[in-house]
């Protein structure tokens, strides 16, 4: 599932190709999606992210919202090509096009409205996620911490990948309950958070499966992953042997030495 890193990525890749461009056409290939009026002619103003999900601000005040859920990707080519596997939609800017592809359907696509009755966005750990707030988040909440970062009505974001990377560099285990975090763990874990996630995004994200980026590209992180995926793995900082649980129904690697 892209996470905050691959969509930041797409985000910071189609401000750079598609701002001030004018949409020449929309087609929805999968009666899935629902209908959607075309946006033809209009301008795109901006590209940004709420959370795992982008916004394109169009002249006239609507925006297209995109959620990739499980499987989405976008992927810029010719306008020419053939209908690639899996493509959902299709936006026109003259002889390039943007292909969404996603494989389990589940990603979505809405034309809204100027803002108005939105909800006010939720805190951000690439937008100043500070140590006080997360506090104040956890409150005397029971669940482990890790699934308390990985609640997106709470925190935007953060998916599996990351929860593990941030606990691990943290050394926190994300098994423990988030109200007995101290106020220095929760300042390890706001370091942590801001550290892995920005290097992320310098990596264009984790290419594990089938994520790629706008231009097709897969992300480089996966390289410098040091809990995910590595059960049975030496931690990379204390030697001792990565574990996986199972945790609110995901998989959930930490190591048990050094992640107290």
């Amino acid at each position: 599932m892209p996470e905050l890193p691959e969509v930041e990525t797409l985000c910071r890749q189609l401000q750079r190709v598609i701002t001030d461009r004018m949409i020449s056409d929309l087609v929805v290939h999968d009666l899935r999606l629902g209908r959607i009026e075309s946006p033809t002619g209009k301008k795109i103003l901006k590209v940004s992210r709420r959370g795992k999900g982008l916004e394109i601000t169009l002249s006239g005040g609507q925006r297209l919202c995109l959620h990739l859920r499980m499987t989405g990707t976008l992927f810029l080519h010719r306008s020419d090509l053939p209908l690639l596997p899996h493509t959902r939609f299709t936006l026109s800017f003259g002889d390039e096009q943007i292909s969404c592809i996603d494989p389990r359907r589940f990603a979505t696509l809405t034309l809204r409205d100027a803002p108005g009755g939105d909800l006010p966005p939720l805190p951000d750990p690439l937008r100043g996620l500070s140590t006080d707030c997360l506090i104040e988040l956890a409150g005397k909440r029971r669940l482990p911490v890790k699934a308390f970062l990985m609640d997106q009505k709470v925190i935007a974001g953060i998916g599996n990948i990351y929860a593990c990377e941030i606990l691990h560099r943290a050394a926190i285990n994300p098994l423990r309950e988030a109200c007995s975090l101290s106020r220095d763990d929760w300042r390890d874990v706001t370091k942590a958070a801001e550290a892995v996630l920005t290097r992320a995004v310098e990596c264009r994200g984790t290419s594990i499966s089938d994520w790629r980026d706008l231009f097709g590209q897969p992300g480089l992180f996966q390289h410098e992953l040091a809990a995910y995926g590595r059960e049975g793995d030496p931690c990379p900082r204390c030697g001792k042997i990565i574990v996986r649980r199972r945790l609110s129904g995901r998989g959930t690697w930490f190591c048990p030495s050094c992640q107290r």
